[in-house]
């Protein structure tokens, strides 16, 4: 409940709710204008890249479609970028694109005669799953390329939908309704938060400053920490002035003093953790790269907006930056569009990107 109202409060809209391992060598990783060579050494060159390797793998993106809205900016891509779902949440409106630049668009009000309070959207299969507070019923409004496809209530109006979280790859989805918590169609849970969904099956629900982590409904253990988070088979907290990672039985793996993470406005995370490396943010600073030991082994320019096993997106000065993780070279750049920076997704081969505002409008980019 606090995650959204403290979402509708930051957007200015007021919704009344119902219910209460061994060390590595070091390397620097490259700013904008310096990447790593070739060398086994692992150097940093001070010259832009002359390998056919790296140059090959940077392409220029363009925007293809972009929506002028107003409210808060809920919206997904597929990890495949065949598939973006973006929602104006002023005029509750479903806009579903793909990355050919054709769009078509649904009112999801539908024939209620009074208008949805949306909290979430993800895009599953090739359809987009949009959880809200409609005139009938709380749940979820599905939607295919040709339209409304079928609803899943989960309880009758004057209750409350809040948060809609999908693992990264989708193959799991929770959300937050009726003051209980679903995952994967099955209630598993009372009235927590959900902080994060890994594609192992975990989930990291939580209230006040306490957080469980769950598998199936199950519990596995929990910690005393608001501030958890899953990736497969682990668990990374920020706990007591450190970053610790747990196993999913709860052993401690590793720790390091300082690397405390939180959320920002709109509630993005200061550190995300992919296949290989974390990624954390300094507070007003850039984003620093560690190992799953701890071992940190240089910093990217910026906030890091969104990362996946094969990128990570940071934005700084009103550019935003997608870089390798094989070798940090830099994939792509743009300009910042619009007046200010909200989210960001792109799909896993770094071709296709959805892009929006803190307070609305959508772009939608690809590799020419």
């Amino acid at each position: 409940m606090k995650r959204f109202l403290f979402i509708l409060l930051l957007s200015l809209v007021v919704v009344s709710a119902a219910c209460i391992g061994s060390e590595e060598g070091t390397q620097t990783v490259p700013s904008s204008s310096s990447l790593p060579s070739s060398s086994s050494e692992n150097t940093v060159s001070s010259q832009q890249p002359t390998s056919s390797t790296q140059t090959s793998n940077r392409w220029n993106m363009s925007p293809i479609w972009n929506a002028s809205t107003a409210g808060i900016p809920f919206m997904d891509l597929s990890p495949d970028g065949s598939l973006a779902a973006a929602i104006d949440w002023e005029g509750h409106k479903l806009y579903l694109v793909k990355p050919n630049g054709s769009s078509v668009s649904y009112d999801l009000q539908e024939n209620d005669a009074v208008q949805p309070v949306v909290s979430g959207v993800v895009v599953l299969d090739g359809e987009a799953y949009v959880a809200g507070h409609y005139e009938s019923f709380v749940g979820l409004r599905i939607y295919s390329w040709a339209g409304l496809v079928s609803e899943k209530k989960h309880a009758w109006s004057g209750s409350v939908s809040e948060e809609l979280v999908r693992s990264p790859s989708g193959n799991h989805v929770c959300y937050h309704v009726d003051c209980k918590v679903f995952c994967d169609g099955k209630k598993i849970a009372g009235d927590y938060s959900i902080m994060s969904v890994s594609d192992s099956g975990l989930v990291v629900i939580s209230a006040s400053d306490h957080s469980i982590i769950l598998r199936e409904g199950q519990e596995l253990f929990g910690l005393n920490s608001g501030k958890v988070l899953a990736y497969d088979d682990r668990v990374l907290a920020s706990e007591d002035g450190k970053l610790r990672i747990y196993s999913s039985n709860g052993e401690l793996q590793a720790e390091k003093e300082g690397y405390t993470f939180d959320q920002t406005i709109l509630l993005k995370w200061t550190l995300i953790p992919t296949g290989r490396y974390l990624l954390w943010h300094e507070p007003l600073e850039d984003t620093h790269v560690l190992t799953w030991n701890l071992t940190e082994i240089g910093t990217l320019p910026g906030f890091p907006y969104f990362a996946n096993d094969n990128y990570v997106v940071t934005a700084k000065d009103g550019v935003i930056h997608c870089y390798s993780l094989d070798d940090f070279h830099e994939v792509f750049h743009v300009k910042v569009p619009g007046d200010s920076l909200g989210y960001i997704k792109l799909s896993n081969d770094g071709k296709v990107m959805l892009v929006s505002g803190e307070y609305g409008n959508y772009w939608l980019y690809r590799a020419g």
